[in-house]
C-alpha cells in the first residue's frame, strides 16, 4: 500500500497493492498515479458525451441526423452506416520534432467520427449506445432491450424510466432493479411483480410502500394483510393518475428518509470487492454499478470484464487501462476512447474492430497502423517503440488525452452529472467548454393541458394530444406525447409524460448516490465505522453489512 498526495486537490490517497500489481502488469510498475480516483473519473467521464441528442446535418451527406454531438463538434460527423461504408480518414507520418499529442489533435479533428455509439439495432434511430436492441425510442446505454422508452444502462422488455435495471418487463420507473415485472416505481430490488413503490425488496408479490422486505405478498407499508385488505388498500391510490402518481412519490421520498434502513453498500454475491452496486464481481476494488468482472480497480460501468484500471463504460474485455467506452471483445486498450472490437491498441479514439494501431481515429478493420498510416508488423513495432520513448521525454506517455480531444463539450458529458463545473473552472482544468444552448420556448399548449389520466382521453382528444407541443421550463426543453406512451399509461395504468424525457431520467438517476467515492460514516445501529455513498440525512438509518442481513434474515 502506498499513500499518494494529490496534484490537483493536495488530499492524500492510497495507492493498493492490487492496483500497483496491474500498474506493473501494464507497465507503469515503476511509478505512482498523480491525481486520486475520483479525478480520474472525472477526466476519463469528460470524454463520454451524455444527455443530449442533437438534430443537426451528417458532414458526409449532409442529410438531417440525430446525433450526440453538436453541429459546432470539431470533428466531422457522419451517419454510422456511412462512416462504416466509406471509411477513409486522413494520415500522418510522426514528427519527432513534436510533442505527441499536439500532432494527434491537428490529424484527429480532421477524421470523420460515428454519429452516435451502438451495433446491429432495429428501428432505435432515436437512442444512443445502444445495442443488440429494438423498437426503442430516446434511451441511452441500453443492451439487448426491446420496446423501452426513456431508459438508461438497461436490459429491459417493454418498460419505460428503467435506470440500471436487467431482465425486467413491463416496468415503469425501475430502478437499480432485476428481474422484475409489472412494477411501478421500485428502487434497489430483486424479483419483484405486481408491485408498487418498493425499496429493496425481493421474492415480493403484490406489495406497494414497503421497504427491506423478502418473500412478502399482500403488503402495504410494511405491514401483512390479506388479499382483500391489500386490494381494498391499494384502490385508494389511482397510479394512472398524474396527481395521485406525484403524492406517492413522496410519499416514497419521506419512506426513504424516516423508514426504511439502507445498506451500507450494495454489494451482490462477490467476494473481496469495495465500491458499490455490484454483483458477481471478485477481487474488485473501488467499482461501481459493475457486473461479472475480476482483479480490477478504479472501474464504472464495467461487465464481464477482467484486469481493468481507471476505466469508465469499458464492457466484455480484458486488460483495459485509463479508457472510456471501450467495449466489447477489447483486450489491451491503454489510453482510448470510444473502441469497438479493438485490440491492443494506445491512444486511439472511434476506431472499430482494429488491432495493433497508436495514435488512431476513426479507423475501421485495420492493423498496424500509426497515425492511421498503415506499415508492415515489423515496422509498426519498432516505430512504436521510438514513439513511446519520445513521449516519455517529454512527460506524455501514461497521461490520457487532454481535455480538448473530446467531441463534445464537459456540460454535455457523463461527468457533469456528477461533478457540475463552472465554465471558468472548465478551463482551468482543460475540459473543453460551451455556451448553453439557447432555446426559445416552443409549444401548441399548457402542461396542465395533459390529461390527468389516460382514462380522460376520448378519440378526438386523443388525435388533438398527439399534435401539440409541450414545454418544460424547468429543463427548457419541448417534448410531446406519443402513441407508445398512451398505449403503454393503459397497459400499466400509469401516468402520461408531463415533462422532458432526460429530466426524468436523471430524476430516477438521484436514487442511485454517487460521487466518485466513498465516505466514512458509523453504522446507525453498531455504531462500527462503515463506508457508503448514501448522503448524510439518511445517516441515521444507513447500516454495516452485519446489522443489514440481520434485519432482512
Amino acid at each position: 500500500m502506498n499513500k499518494v498526495k494529490c496534484a490537483l486537490s493536495g488530499e492524500t490517497f492510497e495507492v493498493s497493492d492490487l492496483e500497483q500489481e496491474l500498474r506493473a502488469k501494464f507497465g507503469f510498475g515503476a511509478s505512482l498515479p498523480m491525481i486520486k480516483p475520483k479525478y480520474r473519473f472525472r477526466q476519463l467521464g469528460s470524454f463520454w458525451p451524455h444527455w443530449n441528442l442533437h438534430s443537426r446535418k451528417c458532414d458526409r451527406t449532409g442529410k438531417p441526423i440525430i446525433s450526440i454531438f453538436r453541429p459546432e463538434c470539431e470533428y466531422p460527423v457522419w451517419q454510422r452506416s456511412v462512416w462504416l461504408e466509406e471509411n477513409n480518414p486522413s494520415q500522418a507520418d510522426f514528427d519527432f520534432t513534436q510533442p505527441f499529442f499536439d500532432q494527434a489533435w491537428a490529424l484527429f479533428k480532421q477524421c470523420p467520427i460515428p454519429h452516435r455509439t451502438g451495433n446491429k439495432n432495429e428501428n432505435c434511430e432515436y437512442t444512443d449506445d445502444c445495442w443488440y436492441s429494438k423498437n426503442c425510442y430516446l434511451a441511452h446505454s441500453i443492451y439487448k432491450s426491446e420496446d423501452a422508452q426513456y431508459c438508461y444502462r438497461s436490459l429491459v422488455r417493454d418498460s419505460q424510466g428503467s435506470i440500471f435495471s436487467i431482465n425486467s418487463e413491463l416496468c415503469n420507473d425501475d430502478i437499480n432493479c432485476y428481474d422484475c415485472f409489472d412494477s411501478k416505481y421500485v428502487l434497489n430490488c430483486r424479483k419483484v411483480q405486481n408491485s408498487a413503490f418498493l425499496y429493496d425488496c425481493r421474492n415480493c408479490t403484490d406489495c406497494m410502500f414497503c421497504f427491506n422486505l423478502r418473500n412478502k405478498q399482500y403488503c402495504f407499508g410494511n405491514k401483512q394483510l390479506t388479499q382483500s385488505e391489500y386490494e381494498t388498500k391499494i384502490a385508494a391510490w389511482n397510479l394512472s393518475s398524474q396527481k395521485s402518481y406525484t403524492k406517492a412519490k413522496k410519499f416514497f421520498a419521506d419512506m426513504m428518509t424516516n423508514l426504511a434502513f439502507h445498506r451500507a453498500q450494495s454489494i451482490d454475491k462477490s467476494e473481496d470487492c469495495t465500491g458499490n452496486y455490484q454483483s458477481e464481481n471478485n477481487k474488485a476494488e473501488n467499482i461501481y454499478f459493475s457486473q461479472q468482472i475480476t482483479d480490477s480497480v478504479n472501474a464504472i460501468r464495467a461487465y464481464e470484464s477482467s484486469h481493468y484500471l481507471d476505466t469508465i463504460g469499458c464492457t466484455i474485455g480484458e486488460r483495459n487501462y485509463y479508457s472510456t467506452t471501450c467495449q466489447f471483445s477489447t483486450y489491451d486498450n491503454f489510453f482510448s476512447f470510444a473502441c469497438t472490437e479493438c485490440q491492443f491498441i494506445d491512444y486511439c479514439a472511434y476506431c472499430f474492430q482494429c488491432e495493433n494501431c497508436f495514435g488512431c481515429c476513426g479507423l475501421v478493420g485495420k492493423k498496424y497502423c500509426i497515425f492511421n498510416k498503415p506499415y508492415s508488423e515489423d515496422e509498426y513495432f519498432a516505430l512504436k517503440d521510438k514513439i513511446i520513448a519520445h513521449m516519455k521525454q517529454a512527460g506524455e506517455w501514461g497521461q490520457f488525452f487532454p481535455g480538448h480531444f473530446a467531441p463534445n463539450p464537459y456540460n454535455e458529458s457523463w461527468s457533469s452529472f456528477y461533478w457540475p463545473l463552472s465554465n471558468s473552472e472548465q478551463e482551468t482544468l482543460g475540459f473543453r467548454t460551451c455556451e448553453p444552448l439557447h432555446r426559445e420556448p416552443v409549444k401548441t399548449a399548457e402542461i396542465t393541458e395533459i390529461p390527468d389520466t389516460v382514462d380522460e382521453l376520448t378519440e378526438e382528444r386523443t388525435e388533438w394530444l398527439l399534435q401539440q407541443i409541450f414545454w418544460d421550463e424547468s429543463y427548457r426543453r419541448p417534448f410531446q406525447i406519443t402513441k407508445h406512451d398512451i398505449t403503454f399509461a393503459k397497459k400499466l395504468k400509469v401516468p402520461l409524460p408531463h415533462s422532458f424525457y432526460m429530466a426524468r431520467i436523471q430524476e430516477n438517476f438521484r436514487w442511485l448516490p454517487f460521487d466518485g467515492e466513498l465516505r466514512d460514516g458509523t453504522c446507525g445501529k453498531c455504531q462500527k465505522s462503515i463506508q457508503t455513498s448514501w448522503p448524510t440525512k439518511y445517516d441515521r438509518r444507513i447500516l454495516c453489512e452485519a446489522c443489514y442481513l440481520n434485519l432482512v434474515a
